[in-house]
């Protein structure tokens, strides 16, 4: 019986990449001069290369670029300063965020955000969303001490909330950090695919997919 539903934030209830573009081009307005030669759109398209869907860190993603498009190479450090403070002023919620949130919580489940990635970036975004007041637990890798998959950040979330493992269904678009990562952990899995295909060198997903926020309702 699910009690619980877990969420990881980018690209389950953060939609990253939109929020990301919208902050990419506040940002390459006010740092055009030096950033070097390009187009915006060929900036931009390379940035979300570098990045991997965030798996790259981004002092090494703001390095790269420069070096490729011939910038001003100081300008790594401030940009990426810039990219930590102002990048959840662009947030962007994944559609059906709020009102699927809402509606879980009116049937009793209890809710929370485990998510990878720097506290206090992290942190900004789940306030930026409103997440604060929809859930009843954020739990952040680098204030917890560890990162998912690793089993321990888990185990935590459902403490957290006050609920077995095997009572916890958690959704996320990372097969490995996610899903694999929360099937392990004695989780139940809802895999948000967001238009990837589940990789073929991986076990097949061990749980629910969905396409949709909203599909969660159904399932629970």
């Amino acid at each position: 019986m699910i009690s619980a539903v877990l969420f990881d934030l980018d690209e389950t209830l953060l939609d990253r990449t939109t929020s990301l573009v919208a902050f990419l081009g506040d940002q390459h307005s006010r740092f055009a001069a030096g950033l070097g030669s390009g187009s915006f759109e060929a900036w931009r398209d390379r940035f979300l290369e570098l990045d991997a869907r965030g798996r790259v860190p981004k002092a090494v993603v703001y390095r790269s670029l420069l070096a490729e498009f011939h910038g001003d190479a100081s300008l790594a450090e401030t940009l990426l300063s810039d990219y930590r403070t102002r990048c959840s002023r662009f947030a962007r919620p994944c559609d059906g965020m709020a009102s699927t949130l809402m509606l879980l919580r009116a049937k009793g489940l209890r809710l929370g955000v485990v998510t990878n990635g720097e506290t206090e970036f992290q942190v900004r975004h789940v306030e930026a969303l409103g997440l604060d007041s929809l859930v009843d637990a954020v739990l952040v890798s680098q204030t917890e001490g560890f990162r998912k998959p690793d089993a321990a950040l888990f185990r935590l979330a459902a403490g957290r909330l006050g609920v077995e493992l095997a009572n916890c269904l958690f959704v996320g678009d990372n097969p490995v950090a996610d899903i694999l990562g929360a099937d392990a952990a004695g989780m139940a899995t809802a895999w948000f695919r967001c238009g990837q295909e589940w990789p073929p060198a991986l076990p097949p997903t061990p749980g629910f997919v969905i396409d949709r926020l909203s599909d969660l309702l159904e399932l629970v």
